[in-house]
């Protein structure tokens, strides 16, 4: 239901005003960056690295919708899209929510990054690998970009650890101590391969995750 309602343009518009839950998240004209893309792509990793590195910034976050990268160009703000290969972001979801469908995870994959793909040229494309690498790349295009000034984050084991312990506080405050493991936007013990994950697909699953891997394909290529 959230990733349907989500899509549309205008119902996006009021969820997100109306939901007391998502209104500080919001697109405005006071918001500082964006920086959005489907769940399990960095979200809160990058999340938490600017609010790291900045005292006082407006973010717009964990929106989870193509429209809040559409408000980001529509009001010309620095506007970061996260990406990531559909394999491993189909696994991660499907471990964070055993319940889930995913056929409608796979609709909304596509949905997104459809609606991003005409707008590439006017944000900053991000992938997994590279904000989990070297976010301070990821800043220092943004800024070149849009003239910004944001700080370029400088990895650190301590830095790191920081980090680590604010995502996991997040955690703790949000999701049963029993999920956890499981659900932790980070590495777990706990986690399985994609390759197990995705062993059971079934055929009209595997093609929507192969229309999928090739957009994926086409807009980081």
């Amino acid at each position: 239901m959230w990733l349907r309602l989500t899509r549309g343009r205008r119902l996006s518009d009021l969820y997100f005003f109306l939901d007391p839950r998502f209104r500080p998240q919001r697109v405005t004209r006071s918001t500082d960056i964006v920086i959005d893309g489907m769940a399990r792509s960095a979200n809160s990793y990058s999340y938490v690295v600017l609010i790291h590195t900045h005292d006082d910034l407006s973010i717009s976050h964990h929106l989870h919708s193509p429209r809040a990268i559409e408000r980001g160009v529509q009001l010309g703000l620095p506007t970061i899209v996260l990406i990531r290969e559909p394999r491993a972001v189909l696994a991660s979801v499907m471990q964070y929510d055993a319940g889930g469908n995913t056929l409608h995870f796979l609709e909304a994959y596509l949905s997104y990054y459809q609606r991003v793909e005409p707008l590439l040229d006017r944000v900053v494309l991000a992938d997994f690998t590279e904000v989990i690498d070297d976010f301070g790349a990821v800043i220092e295009r943004t800024n070149a970009k849009f003239g910004s000034s944001f700080v370029r984050y400088v990895k650190t084991d301590e830095d790191e650890a920081a980090i680590r312990a604010k995502i996991d506080a997040i955690m703790a405050a949000t999701t049963p101590e029993d999920q956890i493991e499981a659900k932790a936007p980070r590495p777990t013990a706990a986690r399985r391969s994609a390759d197990e994950m995705l062993a059971g697909l079934d055929p009209e699953a595997q093609r929507l995750l192969g229309e999928a891997e090739r957009l994926y394909q086409r807009l980081s290529g």
